[in-house]
């Protein structure tokens, strides 16, 4: 427990790519140390830990009720910016620590991926008097355990979900007016080496009724039999959908690398998605590629309530964990609720899709995986529509 009169200041920093509940997290943090006793000045570096070492702060103690409200609905890391930074060395590790002592940081919280969570458990364990969190995002949902017990789910995933959700209807509908001149429409997603996001397309059609063909980084396909599925699907329905995830192996491409030394698939010379087109046309077929990148992960418009309430309740939790004298963990989010895990017991955080949630005879996923994210996920509603002389 904090004892009283002890309080010291809090030092927030954000890392890696955003999502559209960031800063949900942001202001569940900055509303609870405000009511700590143990927390005196609330800052954030400004951007990330670059900023901080810069001595870059924004000083977030005294802001009010209202504009934590504001901070709580904004998609995106353009409140107090993130940084992509290399794993520190001992000499920038030391000036990380001599950063604490000069502003009396007693508790510091990063909030990221798994490049982060490594960035923090480094940073952890050269500091003795400093209580340090990992706090989860990413859209990608492969932050956490394989069977997503200790991370349900990531805060981010759920809107992504939503969004896609709605944009295969919009893919769907383009594809039903246009497809005597495109027959193949090619939606590419995050998700670097995994399929969660992709396989949430399937959510648009649980009845399994569109011609959609669903590219799996966990089921690797040559391009052969991606060619041999889509003439197939096209004999069927003179048409077809294709989501696939930006780390989909298809050919060889010319990859840029960010600091931390993940493949940076939205910066290369090209996408997989221009692989399939080029695909599909070499073999006489008219293909169009969709590639929202940012979108997906900034969007305004899809932002699931329910993924803003959690995001916001594991940044209370943060500071809740701290007075209790918690310190260096990473905070996770469970079926039963908040849980946290020391930061030294982490080797990696990565996860992929289970086996069982993969089709891969049809480029698919399975019901099983559809019952995974309905337990959290509940699609905004569409629009009625009219197409090829039916109400939809």
């Amino acid at each position: 427990m904090v004892a009283r009169g002890s309080k010291r200041n809090l030092l927030i920093t954000m890392s890696g790519g955003t999502t559209s509940v960031i800063n949900a997290t942001l202001a569940g943090i900055i509303k609870s140390a405000q009511a700590s006793p143990g927390i005196n000045k609330i800052y954030a570096g400004y951007p990330g830990l670059v900023g901080a070492l810069q001595e870059k702060f924004i000083d977030l103690t005294s802001y009010s009720p209202s504009q934590l409200s504001i901070i709580k609905e904004s998609p995106g890391s353009a409140s107090i910016g993130t940084t992509r930074v290399k794993i520190y060395d001992e000499k920038e590790l030391s000036e990380v620590v001599q950063l604490f002592t000069s502003h009396d940081i007693g508790y510091f919280i990063n909030i990221g991926g798994n490049g982060t969570i490594r960035q923090t458990k480094s940073i952890a364990s050269h500091c003795e008097d400093v209580s340090v969190c990992a706090a989860p995002k990413t859209v990608d949902n492969d932050l956490g355990d394989a069977q997503c017990e200790k991370m349900w789910y990531t805060p981010g995933f759920p809107s992504c979900v939503n969004y896609w959700y709605h944009k295969i209807l919009m893919l769907d509908n383009e594809n039903r007016g246009a497809s005597t001149h495109d027959k193949v429409l090619i939606a590419q997603s995050f998700g670097r080496d995994t399929g969660f996001i992709v396989g949430s397309m399937r959510m648009a059609d649980p009845q399994r009724e569109l011609p959609l063909i669903l590219l799996l980084p966990e089921d690797q396909q040559d391009p052969d039999s991606i060619l041999s599925k889509i003439e197939q699907v096209l004999v069927k329905h003179d048409r077809a959908i294709i989501g696939v995830s930006e780390g989909y192996k298809l050919g060889s491409r010319d990859l840029e690398y960010d600091l931390s030394g993940q493949p940076m698939y939205g910066s290369s010379k090209s996408m997989v998605a221009q692989e399939l087109v080029g695909l599909c046309m070499e073999n006489h077929i008219r293909a169009r590629s969709y590639i929202p990148t940012i979108d997906q992960r900034q969007n305004f418009e899809h932002t699931l309530k329910s993924d803003i309430d959690v995001a916001h309740s594991l940044g209370e939790q943060i500071i809740k964990n701290f007075m209790k004298g918690e310190r260096h963990f990473f905070q996770t989010y469970t079926r039963h609720g908040p849980n946290t895990i020391a930061l030294d017991s982490i080797c990696d955080f990565t996860r992929r899709m289970k086996s069982e949630w993969i089709d891969h005879a049809n480029y698919d996923v399975t019901s099983s995986y559809l019952s995974y994210l309905s337990s959290f996920v509940k699609t905004s509603p569409t629009r009625s529509l009219y197409a090829g002389g039916k109400f939809r």
